[in-house]
């Protein structure tokens, strides 16, 4: 690809532009609105592929100095502009071994929901104009490099997904909306103020950085001293020192949107209340946006805090896995149960993050890009099932394989990846993050696999529950989904046989992010006199 041209900003602009020309188009025209959606998520898709092809798996790592402390994270395709010059604040873009391939899977779940909407939808146009500036918004906040820039992004993508919860979906929306928006604003503003406290505490040295020597750019924090240790003394009681409160911060924001266990409550009732076409990106990419902090942003700036906390976050990912497990178990409506099977495979990237060694975090990468696949699947075919029977009652809904035998086989392939079924995608995930755990803690392996066994209970009992107990009333006359939704479900059962059968292209370019995290994770922050300060 020509260097000369700024292809991440292309790919960021894309879903703008298209969002911006469905303007001109009459809102009676529903093919053509419907059309020039999935051709602008196409472009958009098109050009990331393009980046994954020439993507280099080896890139060599900036570094200033001899140490590993002294080394950066190695982008690529990087674009650098000043943005608020009085402040330092940049318009800097990249991409890495961990966000390349989310970007990928950024791309394809838009374009699968711009597929998947149905052009009687109620307001198709503002629908559309939302999933476009919603795919831009997580465009952004994969690629930014600086934290301002990111943090812009990170609200940003809050406005577009308000109005489409808010708005599409069964009646519980308004609820279920106020609660999802509230959560993610509390732990956002908290995070806002943890990046000025790093802002106004992390000098960067004037050879590396802007007059003043502050700036929001992740690579020159990442070579800046680290704030003050001492400890905040309150009452005569030591509590945490300043950059722990930092780091609190932002855990807490990425745990609200992955979500951990006890953040959790926002995700069931916003899923159960959310059209499928919708699901397959906002369950798709969104949720993993927080596991995505935590590796950007948790392990290159808070080296320290990082292992204060870890077995804290160890222990919330395992009660995420196991207990969101069991309320899967619980329910009886199936999209809930779909919900519950989400936060209790959020747990397993989690578990893989915090092992902070190469396999786990690799694992991690993999499995977010799985589990964008798997759970998109799982939404539409619930959609699918709960739009011909008229109910989402697993207890009303029996015998569907002798009705849609399509959907069955579909579905076959899309419960045995949810269970991590080996020659699936999702066996190819949990078996690296499990690894990755046992290398930490044995005990965290075993506590993992417990999850694994009750992700089979719940997943098969799903599926056989509906497909292969007789026929029920409601599901008498049913039919199969037509060509159309098999074409949305046909490259996912795809993708999960291919890449359970050849994970290599994706494991060569997330492991090489992988190391670069582990290797800043691993080292205690710089001082100024190993960057050579005169």
């Amino acid at each position: 690809m020509s260097a000369h041209i700024p292809w991440l900003t292309v790919v960021l602009v894309i879903p703008l532009g298209t969002a911006i020309l469905l303007q001109v188009v009459p809102r009676d025209q529903r093919a053509a609105i419907k059309g020039l959606t999935v051709l602008g998520t196409l472009a958009t898709a098109g050009i990331v592929a393009g980046l994954l092809v020439a993507f280099n798996q080896h890139p060599s790592i900036p570094a200033v100095g001899p140490r590993p402390q002294d080394q950066v994270i190695a982008f690529q395709f990087e674009e650098g502009h000043s943005w608020i010059p009085a402040i330092g604040a940049t318009y800097h873009l990249g991409l890495d071994g961990l966000s390349a391939w989310l970007l990928a899977l950024d791309a394809f779940v838009f374009l699968l929901g711009a597929v998947a909407v149905s052009v009687d939808t109620e307001r198709l146009k503002f629908y559309c104009g939302l999933l476009l500036v919603t795919q831009a918004a997580t465009i952004g906040v994969l690629l930014s490099v600086d934290l301002l820039l990111f943090y812009f992004f990170w609200e940003g993508m809050l406005v577009p997904l308000y109005f489409l919860l808010a708005n599409y979906g069964d009646s519980g929306r308004g609820r279920a909306t106020l609660k999802f928006v509230g959560y993610t604003v509390a732990g956002s503003l908290l995070m806002l103020l943890a990046i000025i406290y790093l802002y106004f505490n992390s000098q960067v040295p004037a050879l590396f950085g802007p007059a003043g020597g502050r700036s929001f750019d992740l690579q020159l924090l990442m070579l800046a001293p680290g704030p003050a240790s001492d400890p905040v003394n309150f009452l005569g009681v030591h509590l945490l020192t300043p950059i722990q409160f930092a780091f609190v911060a932002f855990a807490l924001a990425f745990a609200i949107k992955v979500p951990l266990v006890p953040f959790h409550t926002w995700l069931p009732d916003s899923y159960a209340n959310c059209p499928p076409a919708t699901l397959t990106f906002f369950a798709g990419i969104v949720s993993k946006l927080g596991a995505f902090g935590f590796i950007r942003y948790g392990l290159t700036l808070f080296p320290g805090p990082i292992h204060d906390f870890q077995w804290i976050l160890e222990g919330l990912a395992i009660v995420s896995i196991l207990y969101a497990a069991m309320l899967a178990l619980a329910q009886t409506d199936i999209k809930r149960i779909v919900a519950y099977s989400s936060i209790s495979h959020l747990g397993f990237i989690v578990l893989g993050i915090f092992a902070l060694n190469v396999n786990g975090i690799n694992g991690a990468i993999i499995q977010m890009v799985n589990h964008g696949i798997i759970i998109a699947g799982l939404f539409l075919v619930v959609g699918y099932v709960e739009a011909r029977v008229g109910t989402r009652d697993r207890h009303e809904i029996a015998g569907l394989e002798r009705r849609m035998p399509w959907l069955y086989a579909l579905f076959l392939v899309i419960t045995l990846a949810g269970l991590g079924m080996p020659g699936t995608n999702g066996f190819a995930g949990e078996f690296t993050i499990l690894l990755g755990a046992f290398q930490a803690n044995p005990l965290l392996a075993v506590l993992g696999f417990l999850g694994v066994i009750l992700a089979a209970w719940y997943m098969l009992r799903l599926h056989q529950g509906l497909m292969h107990d007789p026929l029920s009333k409601a599901a008498d006359k049913v039919r199969d989904i037509a060509a159309a939704e098999r074409l949305v479900l046909l490259p996912l059962a795809a993708l999960i046989i291919l890449i359970g059968v050849y994970p290599k292209p994706i494991g060569d370019i997330t492991r090489s992010g992988a190391a670069q995290y582990v290797t800043r994770a691993s080292v205690p922050p710089p001082s100024l006199s190993s960057l050579g300060t005169p």
